[in-house]
């Protein structure tokens, strides 16, 4: 059902929700289209070949692509657990509604946390280019950004970058002038 003529009838910065079956899509077209489209989004609880067993050794392309949230398949069967993945489902949409925050507790593809990964904490005026100096001094000492949150302050003059960076052994974060 949903292949390559699908896709291409939805908006460049659609988000695509399955919780049907894996196998309505075409995982091919879906990687495509995730490739060429970088404000296009994948959200499921199924995918094609999962494993039939609670516990299993599993891969999948789609599942590794960084613009798909996965979560674990539910399988609801009884109304008590149709209520209860409703529920949840209604609240992380809501926080997002809200917040503007993905909830990330439930996904099952998120890179799992590196304790080698040191904080960054930079204070920067809410101007254009003013980040990306930033981001390119980083980057000229081959730091790398993991997570990066940007909390822009009241009456948009101030912002605090919060970075989550790994960089090669012995740089010093505190030692560079940004």
């Amino acid at each position: 059902m949903v292949n390559k003529s699908f896709l291409s009838k939805m908006k460049p910065e659609g988000v695509l929700l399955n919780t049907a079956r894996g196998n309505v899509i075409v995982d091919d077209d879906l990687i495509a289209h995730l490739d060429a489209s970088p404000a296009f989004w994948y959200g499921t609880d199924v995918f094609n070949g999962e494993p039939t067993t609670a516990t299993a050794d599993w891969s999948s392309a789609v599942s590794k692509h960084p613009r798909c949230y996965g979560t674990h398949h539910c399988g609801a069967s009884t109304a008590q657990a149709e209520n209860a993945i409703g529920a949840e489902a209604l609240r992380v949409i809501m926080k997002f509604v809200k917040t503007g925050e993905i909830d990330l507790a439930n996904t099952v593809n998120r890179a799992k946390q590196d304790s080698s990964l040191k904080k960054m904490c930079i204070r920067h005026k809410d101007k254009v280019g003013v980040l990306a100096k930033v981001f390119e001094v980083l980057a000229s000492h081959e730091i790398n950004i993991q997570e990066l949150q940007n909390i822009v302050f009241a009456e948009r003059e101030a912002c605090v970058a919060n970075l989550m960076v790994s960089c090669k052994e012995g740089t010093n974060i505190a030692e560079i002038a940004v």
